[in-house]
């Protein structure tokens, strides 16, 4: 019986040995080959970052990225793009590995015209775009999927690490790229996403988004006026069903600004400013309050949509689905936004009937 009780502490210390060299042998060669192991799988995500980088041969991981990226969230929403996530950062090194050159950045925008677009964006540290690439996207074939062209996507590169903006009339600021032709909504996806990657990275690695002075709301009403002269104008207040006339200023002698509350808009009240000059034409349009949709309904709070109001007589404003003319006094329709297209218009149009009412001919 001793023997046999001898016999069996025997085999348990072999089995006890046996484990601990297995664990450790298993260490030693986890130790061998997790740095290779590593490597390879940032080289392998690298590879699709590099069109975005030019000339980058070396990668490496961003310390405690997993939390920064899931970090993010506020970061992005606090600027304006809720809803848009960050998937992947890597940092671009010199061949020590020790000295980062700039981030390869991907981003998600859930707004694209057939769901999520992702993109990839590389940025120096020195804050400049060096590329911009769509990595997935399910726009429509022949029109939104045009994002994926050089002829677009090359516009990205050199631009500032600053919020861009798109339009469809011909890009003449710094902070502006040329939309796909026939496209806004795909374009307007393709920059949220960007703008995303920009904000992560000046929040976590460029010193944060430089502030930008605001441009008055009433001053895009009458761009041209000397804010200094506007004075309240006593009037008896208007309100309809659809919309209410809140406030009117005069611009010294060169006309007025007419404040409407549009009552008819898809989320809630829209409030815009219209100025109208003694000469009976429209000099500028500002949104002041809206809760549309961004990606579709928000596009009324753009220069690009504003401009369009610019030059048009003070007479009744229409939407049409696209080719809409000044001389007609026609704005386009914001695809995919009918009712907050006819909000805009509603109030456009009772602060013309105000104007032509009341204010016309003083």
């Amino acid at each position: 019986m001793a023997k046999k009780k001898s016999s069996i502490l025997v085999n348990t210390l072999v089995l006890v040995i046996v484990t601990v060299v297995a664990v450790f042998l298993l260490a030693v060669v986890n130790q061998v080959t997790r740095g290779p192991i590593e490597e390879a799988e940032i080289n392998a995500r690298a590879e699709v970052y590099k069109v975005v980088y030019p000339n980058s041969e070396f990668f490496a991981e961003v310390e405690d990225s997993e939390n920064i990226i899931s970090g993010s969230e506020e970061a992005l929403s606090t600027a304006g793009y809720e809803g848009c996530y960050i998937n992947d950062v890597l940092a671009v090194t010199d061949e020590s590995k020790q000295n980062i050159k700039g981030y390869v950045i991907s981003a998600t925008s859930p707004s694209g015209y057939g769901g999520d677009l992702e993109v990839a964006v590389g940025i120096t540290t020195e804050g400049e775009i060096t590329g911009m690439n769509v990595v997935s996207n399910s726009e429509t074939a022949g029109i939104g999927s045009k994002c994926t062209e050089p002829d677009f996507t090359s516009q990205f590169a050199g631009k500032k690490a600053a919020i861009l903006e798109y339009t469809s009339s011909g890009a003449t600021a710094d902070n502006e790229i040329d939309a796909v032709s026939g496209a806004t909504i795909t374009t307007n996806a393709v920059t949220e996403a960007v703008n995303a990657a920009i904000v992560f990275y000046q929040t976590n690695f460029g010193g944060g988004l430089e502030a930008e002075e605001a441009e008055d709301p009433m001053q895009k009403a009458f761009p041209d006026a000397d804010m200094s002269t506007l004075t309240p104008y006593e009037f008896t207040p208007v309100s309809t069903d659809e919309y209410t006339v809140d406030d009117v200023q005069t611009v010294g002698e060169d006309g007025y600004i007419i404040t409407v509350t549009a009552h008819n808009a898809y989320a809630g009240d829209l409030k815009i400013a219209l100025g109208v000059g003694n000469d009976s034409m429209i000099k500028g349009f500002s949104v002041l309050e809206s809760n549309e949709t961004k990606p579709l309904g928000g596009q009324c709070t753009s220069d690009e949509f504003a401009q369009q109001f610019v030059g048009m007589k003070a007479e009744e404003v229409k939407y049409v689905p696209s080719a809409a003319t000044v001389e007609n006094n026609e704005i386009d329709l914001i695809a995919g936004a009918t009712i907050t297209t006819n909000a805009v218009v509603t109030a456009v149009n009772g602060a013309v009937d105000f104007y032509n009412s009341n204010l016309k001919g003083e």
